[in-house]
């Protein structure tokens, strides 16, 4: 189930850290690029009022806490019926491209948009449930990757909770033919809503963010700071500041949040969202749901905490500042998510690819193999690939090159060995 818990001078410098480095860097005036209204709005270089440059501690209240979205990866195994299935989806996709959208309807009533596109290059169809959106790849069988993606929406996961959105996704799978028989939890976005007054404001953020990473985008409109990004939009981790009551009254569509928040006002209430893709994922070893549940709280103190922080600058070593009053109410959170207990980041995990996709590699370029020696049943291409593999690692120095490897993936290897003739 989603996890919530709900109650009603000058231009200041920004403290950096590098990630893959761990130094840090000061970096004058604002950082990375604003979105900004046309050349008459009033621009944030100009001179603030004091006001501006007030921190949000005057008054702040916590709002609400949990899972905003997840994605995952579903490994789906498909029917006898799946070359028709796949028919039937590619018609229905280029009706879509030449109409827009197509609705269509499965079996059990339940409606659902077909979109003229999908989703890179691995997910060719993109369905639309009013739950979710479910990404179908054309390879009828999985290999290390999913050949399914889910992506829950907002709604039903503050409303019903994930188990609820994979039972949904399980019999809308099993309309197409499919069974789910694995799930890898692909891309979480974890969040705290807060009141506060005032609002928050660039010079602030400027002034108290510590932060991992030296990527910031600030989002300003008629000189008011909307949004503010730290970290790339394809980095493993980012975090996300921003007017979230502005959004919901701009948008229109997610009104139903002043229920969850228990208040009508939706002045000043501000978002801190931290995205977490999957190689973010793996460096905390987050590879099911019973990991997630578990390490929820750990997650959060970890972001609010190590990641990114908001900080009074007290002292010129950024681990002595002082924690703004604000930011300990957001790393408070972590309790509220769950166990907070001190979780580590393995960043060998990040850059390892599994066993299976080399099984897959290697087998994929079997057939090919196979053609240009002219074995042509698998098992004598197999037993032929192993003679040569087995010869053209008798030249060479094969426990070097693991050594090496088990280095770069951060494993211990015994010294002493020799483990090739």
């Amino acid at each position: 189930m989603a996890i919530f818990v709900s109650t009603a001078e000058e231009r200041p410098t920004i403290l950096f850290f590098n990630e893959s480095a761990g130094e840090a860097a000061t970096v004058s005036g604002s950082a990375g690029s604003a979105v900004s209204e046309p050349a008459d709005s009033p621009s944030m270089a100009e001179p603030v009022t004091r006001h501006a440059l007030m921190p949000p501690a005057q008054d702040f209240q916590y709002l609400l806490c949990g899972f905003d979205s997840l994605d995952i990866g579903l490994f789906v195994e498909w029917g006898d019926d799946w070359p028709v299935v796949l028919r039937t989806l590619q018609q229905l996709k280029d009706h879509a491209k030449k109409l827009g959208e197509v609705v269509d309807e499965t079996s059990l009533g339940r409606n659902y948009v077909i979109h003229p596109n999908g989703k890179g290059d691995n997910y060719a169809f993109h369905l639309q449930f009013p739950q979710y959106h479910l990404y179908i790849a054309k390879s009828e069988k999985f290999t290390s990757s999913p050949n399914v993606y889910l992506s829950i929406n907002s709604r039903t996961m503050w409303g019903k909770g994930i188990s609820y959105a994979l039972d949904l996704a399980a019999n809308d799978v099993k309309y197409f033919g499919g069974k789910i028989v694995e799930v890898l939890p692909s891309r979480l976005d974890l969040c705290a809503d807060f009141k506060l007054s005032p609002g928050l404001s660039l010079p602030f953020l400027e002034e108290h963010a510590v932060c991992r990473s030296r990527d910031v985008r600030p989002i300003i409109k008629g000189g008011v700071l909307e949004t503010c990004y730290f970290g790339s939009p394809a980095a493993p981790i980012r975090i996300r500041i921003y007017n979230k009551g502005k959004e919901v009254l701009k948008k229109g569509e997610k009104l139903w949040f002043a229920d969850m928040w228990g208040t009508d006002d939706l002045e000043d209430i501000w978002r801190v969202e931290f995205q977490l893709r999957r190689a973010a994922l793996k460096q905390f070893k987050v590879n099911d749901f019973p990991d997630l549940w578990k390490k929820a709280g750990g997650l959060w103190k970890y972001l609010t905490a190590d990641w990114f922080s908001l900080r009074s600058p007290d002292n010129d070593r950024q681990n002595r500042r002082t924690v703004h009053p604000w930011w300990l109410e957001v790393q408070n959170c972590a309790d509220r998510l769950g166990n907070g207990n001190h979780i580590t980041r393995d960043f060998s995990t990040g850059a390892q690819a599994s066993a299976l996709f080399y099984i897959s590699h290697i087998a994929g370029c079997l057939p090919a193999f196979a053609a240009r020696t002219g074995a042509r049943d698998y098992k004598d291409a197999i037993l032929s690939l192993g003679k040569a593999l087995y010869e053209h690692w008798s030249r060479r120095d094969f426990d070097k090159e693991f050594i090496k490897r088990s280095i770069k993936l951060g494993h211990t290897v015994e010294a002493g060995e020799d483990h090739h003739e």
